[in-house]
């Protein structure tokens, strides 16, 4: 869903849960009335924090931006060439407060919705939303969803996605199928509220390990008999990879006490999260292929592990008018990590086949505003379990003006490195580890200044200890040569050091805009752990305006995107995660887009030139080693919501 213009109440608490019993009956009795629709206002969208949006059917640039697969800004990724595949990285953001440790498989969760990104909703009538995009060469992606209340105090939704999309070179098929489902519920005295929702998602892609040394070399050439693609060699044509899992969410709170006044001043409220979840992910392959090194099968090769979590946590808070909110929690997680083997290696290590255990953690926090300076906090911390853990995090704003803020954030945490970090099993021989790893200690120190016209400025600094990194164990002769012996590392004898600093600026001149992105990047200390580009920038020149009679609101323009030379890291299918090499730099490279959209009622309408730069450019670009940016192309996209 499409949202903006987040509504609060003074205290900070979402809108959504601060409209009486009286205005609902309003507002309903409004909607039934013949002709008097709602206005987009009223279709409310509640997330996990309970912060609630509104439907927003406008066209800007920014939702030009979001019109892609991801459904979010990709300023900081460069996808490969199919649509479904991994995505490289051009910028990082380490603010991850989670202390539990995941399945890992990174590269292959861009699209698998975690809890944060599930919504709630409250509509006063049914609401519909489609999307839809072309893909590469047979296929679609099409998102569907559809919202309504079945009763003024229980809204009821359901999602689907689905995505096949065969790509431009062989053995790259992508295929998606993402469902979700989820309630809203509260109860007649407005105290008690639920939230549920179910997902179920899986995600497949064909693996050909990139282009070989004579495919990279036939492409960069132009040789004619290889404009088609799929002639291209690539290194293996029998591989899979595949995540999939299914998630048991509900969230209940109660208001022990209502407060005195219309802030709910003096007010408690208890609260209970539940959380199962199954996860699964596989590589499979039906040959074993020397380009990961010695093998202890020879065929029919199937890694396949497999991540149940099962979290309870339960929270108190207390919001008083001049204090502020305070909030306590407590939280016990359930893990099981698992293969489906015991590995006796011929040095006499064992690799095990399990990790499982509890992890118990406490937590608070506290927010306030004072005048124009409103302040958080928030910790966690694991007293008990199998993974020791912790994080701080505070938070300042200051309003200097109406149209100018300014915001500093600090983050310290201490958290368990990913599972398949810890423990990995393959058919490969050189795949397999157990390892006793440190905690990866983060250290943040951040600010960003905005203006409602002249836009912001964002900056912060990362430290981080005992950095976990996919590399090479011993010498590699060339880059074929670098997946054949790859390890888990965690570096000891060094701190990564990574400063950002971003600008980002919209202006608009009567019907004409420009809208510009800037990023700066250094890894000070560790850069051969953490490969950046130095620079990234895109922007955007468009003219925009209400055509026929204002029946239509037009928006056309170009892009220009472009980021420096890097030594980035090697996309591993077996692992799904990205290793370190030395061998190659990844070209630093410009690309132009060439956009048409429109706006009739509530549907947007995306039209796209991409990669202009590829017919007149040659065929020098490549998104991560081995893997070639995609052709040129043209495709369309809508965005298309229903109000019954």
């Amino acid at each position: 869903m499409q949202a903006q213009t987040l509504k609060k109440t003074n205290d900070g608490r979402a809108s959504g849960e601060r409209v009486n019993r009286a205005d609902r009956e309003e507002s309903s009795q409004r909607v039934n009335k013949k002709d008097d629709m709602p206005p987009a206002s009223e279709y409310k969208i509640i997330d996990r924090e309970r912060d609630t949006t509104v439907v927003d059917t406008s066209l800007s640039i920014q939702k030009y931006f979001k019109a892609n697969y991801l459904r979010q800004d990709n300023f900081e990724l460069i996808q490969f060439h199919n649509v479904g595949m991994t995505y490289n990285k051009l910028g990082y953001n380490f603010r991850d407060f989670s202390l539990n440790p995941t399945i890992g498989a990174t590269a292959k969760h861009y699209n698998y919705t975690s809890k944060d990104e599930i919504y709630y909703y409250e509509t006063p009538t049914p609401l519909t939303e489609f999307y839809f995009k072309t893909v590469l060469e047979q296929g679609q992606n099409l998102k569907s969803f559809f919202t309504t209340n079945l009763n003024p105090r229980l809204n009821f939704s359901i999602g689907y996605e689905a995505l096949n999309s065969l790509g431009e070179y062989v053995h790259a098929r992508s295929t998606a199928n993402n469902f979700k489902t989820s309630f809203n519920y509260r109860n007649k005295s407005d105290r008690y509220f639920l939230r549920f929702h179910f997902t179920s998602q899986d995600l497949e892609q064909q693996e050909n390990g990139g282009l070989t040394s004579e495919g990279i070399e036939n492409f960069e050439e132009e040789v004619p008999e290889f404009e088609n693609r799929a002639s291209l060699a690539v290194q293996f044509q029998d591989a899979f990879s595949r995540l999939w899992g299914n998630r048991f969410y509900l969230d209940q709170e109660y208001i022990l006490i209502r407060g005195n006044d219309s802030t709910q001043n003096n007010q408690v409220r208890i609260a209970h999260e539940f959380s199962a979840e199954d996860k699964n992910y596989s590589y499979a392959q039906g040959e074993a292929n020397e380009y990961f090194g010695p093998s202890l099968e020879d065929e029919d090769i199937k890694n396949e592990v497999k991540h149940f979590e099962y979290i309870n946590e339960f929270k108190a808070n207390y919001y008083q008018r001049l204090l502020g909110k305070f909030e306590f929690s407590a939280k016990i997680t359930d893990y099981r990590y698992e293969y489906n083997s015991i590995i006796v290696q011929n040095d006499g290590n064992v690799i095990p086949n399990l990790l499982n255990g509890n992890i118990y953690s406490l937590g608070g926090s506290y927010a306030n505003k004072i005048g124009r300076l409103s302040y958080q906090g928030e910790a966690k911390y694991n007293f008990a379990g199998d993974f020791d853990g912790s994080f701080l995090n505070g938070q300042l704003n200051y309003k200097l003006t109406e149209n100018l803020n300014v915001n500093a954030h600090l983050s310290i945490s201490s958290r368990a490195p990913n599972l398949n970090y810890l423990l990995f099993q393959s058919a490969y021989e050189n795949y397999n580890w157990f390892n006793d790893f440190s905690n990866i200690n983060t250290q943040i120190l951040g600010g960003e200044i905005s203006h409602k016209k002249y836009g912001k400025i964002e900056a912060s600094l990362t430290q981080i200890n005992n950095f976990t990194y996919f590399g090479t164990v011993g010498e590699a002769e060339n880059i074929n040569e670098v997946f054949r012996n790859v390890e888990a590392f965690q570096a000891t004898d060094q701190d990564v050091r990574y400063a950002k600093l971003k600008a980002t600026n919209d202006m608009k001149f009567g019907v004409f805009g420009m809208h510009h992105t800037l990023m700066y990047q250094n890894t000070l200390n560790g850069a051969k752990l953490l490969p950046t580009p130095e620079l990234v920038t895109r922007n955007s020149l468009y003219y925009q305006d209400h055509w026929f009679k204002k029946a239509t609101f037009i928006q056309t323009g170009v892009t220009l995107k472009y980021f420096s030379d890097f030594n980035s890291n090697m996309f591993n299918p077996i692992l799904n995660e990205f290793v370190v090499q030395d061998f190659t730099n990844l070209d630093g490279f410009y690309n132009v887009d060439v956009f048409f959209n429109a706006k009739l009622r509530t549907a947007r309408l995306f039209f796209a030139l991409e990669n202009v730069t590829n017919l007149f450019n040659g065929n020098t670009n490549f998104t991560a080693p081995g893997y070639a940016l995609r052709d040129f192309r043209f495709r369309f996209g809508l965005v298309w919501n229903f109000f019954l």
